[in-house]
């Protein structure tokens, strides 16, 4: 696909895990969790794909291989900290970014073709990928302020008690106007429970600006699954089993 690039957050310890190694580095029906997106970007036909590493660096560079650019957070400090990694590749890029976790097994490439060609189609700052989930838990909150436009995404640990009762979940999935998105980069703050530089501010930054934001709401919520603990390992090795004998 031409004119795109993908940037796949790869950097985290994913501490809740309990666990000597990477999260990203668990097995998720015979695969590493990290190999889903990349393969996903890969098959989509994505020009570019960067996957930011720190946590067992080695280690994920060695499962995925010499097809990627490989960039280093020395530091964790957010998803928007991770993404700032990739700048200095990204200044001269005019084309659309697509950002994804390493912890996504369910994302497929005619998920993130769809989401590039809506957001091409319609021409926001950002298109979030997002889901309905009837037990939404930890995830950030999509909170609309139309149909398909985005008002901002709330963590978890941030919601209101009315934003925590939203149904709707971000995937960790976007599409980004490369160059709208990399000035609000260093706009990041770190005013939030974690003290992190997360990339959803950015959503929030946009629609300051007067920038449009719109959601791409699939229809299978397993699509926007992640895995942060043993017991969500369990459940979509469970779901992948079940697709796999099910196809």
């Amino acid at each position: 696909m031409k004119n795109v690039k993908a940037v796949i957050l790869a950097a985290g310890e994913g501490t809740r895990m309990k666990s000597p190694l990477s999260k990203l580095i668990h097995h998720v029906y015979y695969q590493s969790l990290v190999e889903f997106p990349a393969r996903a970007c890969i098959e989509s036909g994505i020009g570019e794909t960067i996957v930011v590493v720190g946590h067992q660096a080695d280690k994920i560079r060695g499962i995925l291989g010499e097809k990627f650019t490989y960039l280093y957070q020395k530091k964790r400090l957010g998803t928007g900290d991770a993404l700032r990694q990739a700048v200095p590749l990204l200044r001269s890029f005019k084309g659309e970014l697509v950002v994804l976790p390493g912890d996504a097994p369910f994302i497929t490439s005619s998920v993130l073709i769809e989401l590039i060609h809506q957001h091409r189609k319609t021409k926001p700052a950002a298109t979030v990928v997002t889901a309905l989930l009837s037990e939404p838990g930890y995830y950030g909150r999509v909170i609309h302020n139309g149909y398909l436009g985005i008002k901002k995404i709330v963590e978890s640990k941030d919601a209101s008690p009315q934003e925590i009762k939203v149904k709707e979940i971000n995937s960790g999935v976007y599409c980004f106007d490369t160059q709208k998105l990399l000035p609000l980069l260093s706009q990041l703050s770190c005013n939030n429970v974690k003290k992190e530089y997360y990339l959803t501010e950015a959503i929030y930054l946009f629609n300051k600006r007067g920038l449009k934001v719109e959601a791409l709401g699939v229809d299978d919520p397993t699509i926007a699954l992640g895995v942060n603990t043993r017991k969500d390992l369990k459940r979509v090795t469970q779901i992948m089993k079940e697709k796999k004998f099910n196809s």
